[in-house]
């Protein structure tokens, strides 16, 4: 009954889970198609029947899928705030807390996401704080969200410092996973803080590692763009407009916002290499783009920002106004500090253009007030000593890569000169070591003359002995054919002799001498027709020997003999006697154990007993054997043959009473 219930609990848990995997499949894909409220109402039920389940860390784990799935925008019932916040007390209770950290992180980020940068700093160095206090190895992923939180609040010396911390502990780690965001962050800065040599440094950093890893994703048309500008700025048009097309020959844009990145840079690019036709044609493919562009995006700021810039520049000041004020509106957490001082700039030439002189005014004074809060010569001088301190630990790497070369040098140069002595000394050993193989050849050329006239005689020899042990085959296959006929000879005559006999006792004498002749005549007829001389298959010549036994007895359906014999192979020296004890055995129940005409069971069986040993059990349900019987005093040929046979075995011999007559014979297998 325990085995049942067990068995039905583990089916249970099994239904369960598959339950839950299709409820999880049907709730993502509904996700994937747009479904967003039918995916939630599904998401919230598969959650409630995993909580029922008592582990919180997979409920916790179910949490965070479910985050990844909902947009960072969507307010609209459960929302990814909500799944975090969920997780934090479910890692917290499972006792996860590393898991617990990952998820606050998760709630800072989020924040970031959403303008809230004050909060979001403040939570990145708590999550700092825990990370370090569990030793948590990749601090270089925290470094980098506070890197973006101080680039968006324009405190870009705070920004630049957590870039390098980011950078240094994903170089010490060697994992360079991170490393095309990392750069590219620090790229941006320098560029929003017009240090445009060090800029376009990290950009090339960006895209070397892209081609190293073969990265594409839409941020490479972005930063590739960025790219383009900064090196305009330096007065190298043309190889701008060769990497950008380099880029879109090497990598097709997928999807709106990586074409939209593409075709600003391609429209800047022609624009500064005064090919102005070339220009209008991508700028006009952009316009028309931008009304595919939502507002939760980089991108999206970016392409309003350069369409602006592009109208102003045809002096089609209103419609440059309507983009620029786009750009500004994009939603918390798109713009940084600096790129809402660019947009207000813009605003205020556009405004003064169109005559919009208090607009105007307004936009200059906020540009003003930010371009003061992010440049100031401390400020300045604080990112040029974080520059100049990355700069001397990357020079102290080098000197210390070269030295480690030079070592390397060292100890190659040193290998080479012992490997020279060595050699040397190799030259000498391996001439005189042809001095001495010249002279073995010479007696070896003797020995082999020697060597040949004996394995001549060895193959005669050889030759000799094959043919002797074919001989051999054939006169072991001629005595066992001789031994089968004349088995078969005395069994003829014992059949014709009991025809003649008048005494009952004598009959019965003759018939259990035809059983034993028989047993043994199977075994020699199965060596004759098998391929193998010397050893017998046991549950092949049991079922022939049993088969011979029931058309001795002539048994009726009333008495059933039953076979549970092992696959085994035994010597014939051991096949022959086991095959007479079944005999007598097997004899015995059919004319002892069972009243005529009295249903009856005789089951025999031949097993191994550990690795050497095998016991034949030959059992009856019959009367049992006889009240007061003792083995030691009692005379019977059956009895005493199969005893004798046993010691043959050289194995024990029991006979006793249990609910009928059970034999037990226990040998060692031959060796």
């Amino acid at each position: 009954m325990i085995t049942l219930q067990f068995s039905f609990s583990q089916a249970n848990d099994q239904f369960q889970s598959e339950s839950l995997s299709k409820l999880h499949t049907k709730a993502v894909n509904l996700f994937h198609t747009g479904d967003t409220a039918q995916g939630k109402k599904l998401f919230v039920e598969l959650l409630d029947k995993s909580r029922k389940r008592g582990n919180e860390e997979a409920e916790a784990d179910l949490w965070l899928e479910f985050a990844k799935l909902i947009s960072s925008r969507d307010t609209a019932g459960i929302t990814r705030r909500f799944c975090y916040e969920k997780m934090v007390i479910l890692y917290k209770k499972a006792g996860k807390e590393q898991k617990e950290i990952e998820a606050l992180k998760s709630i800072a980020d989020l924040n970031l996401i959403h303008g809230k940068l004050d909060l979001a700093e403040a939570q990145l160095l708590n999550v700092l704080k825990r990370y370090k206090a569990i030793g948590y190895p990749k601090l270089y992923y925290v470094y980098d969200l506070l890197a973006v939180t101080n680039r968006y609040k324009g405190d870009f010396s705070k920004g630049i410092q957590y870039a390098f911390m980011a950078i240094q502990g994903m170089e010490a780690a060697k994992d360079l996973s991170p490393a095309t965001t990392f750069y590219s962050r620090l790229a941006n800065m320098y560029r929003e803080l017009g240090q445009t040599e060090k800029s376009v440094e990290w950009y090339w950093k960006v895209f070397r590692v892209r081609e190293y890893k073969e990265l594409v994703n839409l941020y490479m048309f972005r930063d590739a763009g960025f790219l383009a500008r900064e090196l305009i700025k330096l007065k190298r048009e043309k190889e701008a407009l060769d990497f950008i097309l380099d880029i879109n020959a090497k990598n097709k844009p997928n999807g709106v916002y990586a074409k939209s990145s593409l075709l600003a840079s391609l429209g800047f690019c022609y624009h500064a290499m005064r090919q102005d036709q070339q220009a209008d044609k991508y700028y006009s493919q952009l316009i028309k783009l931008t009304r595919q562009l939502e507002n939760d995006n980089e991108v999206t700021t970016d392409v309003h920002f350069e369409v602006g810039k592009y109208l102003m520049n045809n002096g089609k000041y209103r419609q440059a106004a309507t983009f620029l004020q786009k750009a500004l509106n994009a939603l918390h957490g798109i713009n940084s500090l600096s790129d809402t001082k660019d947009i207000y700039m813009m605003l205020y030439k556009a405004d003064s253009a169109a005559g919009n002189y208090h607009s105007a005014m307004q936009h200059l004074m906020k540009h003003k007030v930010l371009d003061d809060s992010i440049f100031n010569e401390t400020k300045s001088r604080q990112i040029e000593e974080l520059h100049v301190q990355y700069k001397m630990k990357e020079r102290e790497r080098d000197i210390e890569w070269l030295n480690n070369q030079n070592k390397q040098a060292h100890k190659i140069k040193n290998i080479a000169l012992a490997s020279a002595a060595l050699l040397l000394v190799v030259i000498g050993l391996l001439f005189n070591s042809y001095l001495s193989k010249q002279r073995s050849n010479r007696r070896l050329e003797i020995h082999q003359k020697e060597i040949d006239q004996k394995n001549a005689y060895l193959e005669a020899l050889n030759a000799e002995l094959e043919q002797l042990l074919k001989d051999k085959e054939w006169l072991i296959d001629e005595v066992q054919h001789r031994v089968k006929n004349n088995l078969q000879m005395v069994t003829s005559l014992l059949h014709t002799q009991s025809a003649y006999l008048k005494d009952e006792a004598a009959v019965v004498a003759v018939k259990d001498s035809l059983r034993r002749m028989q047993a043994m005549s199977l075994i020699h007829q199965q060596l004759y027709n098998g391929q193998d001389a010397t050893t017998i298959e046991m549950p092949k010549y049991a079922g022939e020997l049993l088969h011979s036994l029931r058309e001795s007895f002539e048994i009726d359906s009333k008495i059933t003999v039953t076979l549970a014999i092992e696959p085994l192979q035994l010597e014939v020296s051991q096949a022959v006697p086991l095959g007479l004890i079944i005999n007598e055995g097997v004899s015995n129940a059919i004319k002892f154990a069972f009243s005529k005409g009295e249903e009856g069971i005789v089951h025999v069986s031949l097993q191994r007993d550990g690795a050497d040993d095998f016991v034949l059990k030959i059992r009856d349900n019959g009367v049992g054997l006889p009240s007061g019987f003792d083995l030691a005093n009692h005379y019977s040929l059956g009895i005493n043959l199969m005893e004798g046979l046993s010691k043959q075995l050289k194995g024990s011999f029991c006979i006793e009473n249990n609910n009928g007559v059970l034999i037990t014979v226990r040998f060692i297998g031959a060796k």
